[in-house]
């Protein structure tokens, strides 16, 4: 059968706005680009399977802000946006269980809570969490949040701040978000993405600045999180710029970006301890690998190039979690997000 992913994208150069693209796995080629949605910088997306609803981040005129999409119509209809935020968010996540919304701004250096309501289609602003600080690279002159999302079990709310070294865990209350904890990284690393193992209590950090992964155990009970192992996405004269991260639906291998020197790193997990062993790293074909999404089968993984303006598609071999190339020149512009719909 063939799969719809979803492309967010920065509109700096030539991209309009939000885009699709189909994964044909009868000719093992991606085909039919379509542009979605025309939207300023939809940088992240978040997909709602059951709801049928496509949120995304973005700008209209002066306001930056979070849309809500019909995702059953292509191309999607008009976004209805709520505008509020200084800078267009980096990170958007919908919860269809609770139908919050989170939003994770780079350029302001907060958090924020939303509520949705499907039928008036409407966005209420719950709370937001401003952060303070700073650490010792160039690009952490102030907080930078990266990355905000839910536990496994949905217990708690994480936020990865890159510019302040810190991943903080924040508990749902009927008021909005409580701090409960907070992880500090080395200084310097820039913590940006997490991805959580499905059945150990362990989760894994990609840090931007230094390019490196960071393997956390974590605590279901209190929220903490505690540092077990950190490994370099570089080899020595590498430039180190951390991207994206991804586990495999049994837990048995990892994926992770390094756009430094444009490369996709393979890692097997210990079943048991939750480590990490280096298996491949393999050229993604293409100018800055932003963000990659394994297919619903995983048999396949699509990479976004933010620069290059084109998608890269690599078979995946399910035994070793080694990646072959199958195609590289398809045309998708300023990609920085890759969501499946499956």
């Amino acid at each position: 059968m063939n799969e719809k992913f979803y492309l967010g994208t920065y509109t700096k150069r030539v991209s309009k706005g939000v885009y699709s693209v189909t994964l044909n796995k009868e000719t093992e080629q991606l085909e039919s680009l379509i542009l979605e949605a025309t939207i300023d910088n939809p940088t992240y997306l978040s997909y709602a399977k059951d709801d049928q609803l496509l949120f995304a981040v973005g700008k209209a005129e002066e306001f930056c802000g979070i849309s809500a999409n019909n995702a059953q119509v292509s191309p999607l209809e008009t976004f209805v946006s709520y505008n509020d935020q200084q800078a267009v968010p980096c990170y958007i996540r919908y919860n269809e269980k609770t139908r919050d919304v989170l939003t994770a701004n780079y350029h302001g250096g907060f958090v924020e809570l939303y509520h949705y309501d499907k039928e008036s289609k409407n966005f209420t602003a719950i709370d937001k969490k401003v952060h303070t600080g700073s650490s010792i690279h160039v690009n952490q002159s102030s907080p930078h949040v990266h990355y905000t999302d839910y536990t496994p079990d949905e217990k708690w709310i994480i936020v990865c701040d890159l510019g302040i070294d810190t991943v903080f865990t924040y508990k749902r209350t009927e008021d909005g978000l409580e701090e409960v904890a907070q992880y500090k990284t080395k200084e310097g690393s820039g913590p940006r993405h997490l991805s959580f193992h499905p059945a150990l209590p362990i989760a894994y950090l990609i840090c931007e600045l230094d390019a490196t992964i960071e393997v956390l155990s974590y605590n279901k009970e209190n929220g903490i999180f505690t540092n077990l192992d950190k490994i370099a996405l570089t080899n020595e004269n590498q430039q180190a710029w951390g991207g994206a991260i991804h586990i495999t639906n049994e837990g048995d291998f990892l994926y992770a970006s390094n756009r430094g020197f444009d490369a996709i790193f393979t890692f097997s997990i210990n079943k048991g301890t939750g480590l990490l062993q280096h298996v491949q790293t393999i050229d993604s074909y293409g100018l800055i690998p932003r963000d990659f999404h394994l297919s619903s089968d995983e048999n396949y993984i699509v990479v976004g190039h933010q620069e290059s303006d084109n998608l890269t598609l690599f078979k995946r071999d399910k035994a070793t979690g080694k990646l072959s190339l199958l195609q590289k020149d398809f045309y998708a512009p300023e990609v920085v997000c890759v969501i499946p719909t499956v």
